[in-house]
């Protein structure tokens, strides 16, 4: 008897306890997980306007990056933290960007800067957002003083716009407003339209070597007759 009276007391000492720690347990709470906020680039320039889109036509082909009408020596700033991987006057043998600086980001991303009148990083240089990495110019193919900036993912052009939250339409020229308006499908329609300016310059060359043919002919024709004509005479 005095067992079983034990046992039953140890039982209610133990749900006693158990009842005790649940009550000190805190409520378990509804976690929501953060949604990822998305990426964005600080502008390059403190005050940008665009001269030409992502996209816009640019002769045979589409327009690589996004141009930002400037002044000459106006600071160029990195749009984000990052290495620089590239700082010359030929990136990757092509002189066509002038003086250039690459930056390589996070999650595979890169942006370049175009067209500098000087440099002032170095490759393996790290820098932050907002830090300046050159002054503008028109090195290179150019034809004035702009900035040139192109984003790759993946060493994939991309749109660098996807990144630079603010609306640059309110600032744009009205010309590259029309070139975004007309977009990449206007370059088959300047395609096909340099093509028929050629062909009609083509058929006006021939033509005219065929009226020159025809000229010349009939000066040899009426030469003869006169050579004829003196010797009968």
């Amino acid at each position: 008897m005095p067992k079983l009276t034990h046992i039953l007391i140890a039982a209610a000492l133990a749900a006693i306890s158990a009842m005790q720690t649940a009550a000190a347990m805190p409520e378990p709470l509804d976690i929501v997980p953060e949604e990822p906020q998305p990426l964005q680039w600080r502008m390059p320039l403190d005050t940008p306007r665009v001269s030409s889109f992502f996209g816009a036509a640019r002769g045979r082909r589409a327009h690589g990056g996004i141009d930002f009408s400037v002044p000459h020596n106006t600071p160029v700033m990195a749009t984000d933290d990052g290495r620089v991987i590239a700082s010359s006057g030929a990136y990757k043998g092509d002189r066509k960007y002038g003086n250039v600086v690459v930056i390589e980001h996070e999650g595979g991303l890169k942006s370049l800067y175009a067209h500098l009148n000087k440099r002032h990083v170095n490759v393996g240089d790290v820098v932050t957002a907002g830090e300046t990495i050159g002054l503008s110019g028109a090195t290179g193919r150019s034809t004035g003083p702009h900035l040139h900036l192109e984003a790759y993912q993946d060493d994939k052009r991309i749109d660098p716009n996807r990144f630079l939250l603010a609306n640059l339409d309110d600032d744009a020229l009205p010309s590259a407003m029309r070139a975004k308006r007309t977009g990449v499908e206007s370059v088959s329609a300047t395609r096909s339209g340099k093509k028929s300016k050629a062909k009609a310059r083509s058929a006006g060359k021939a033509k005219a070597t065929r009226v020159a043919s025809k000229s010349g002919k009939k000066k040899s024709q009426v030469t003869q007759k006169k050579g004829k004509s003196r010797k009968r005479t």
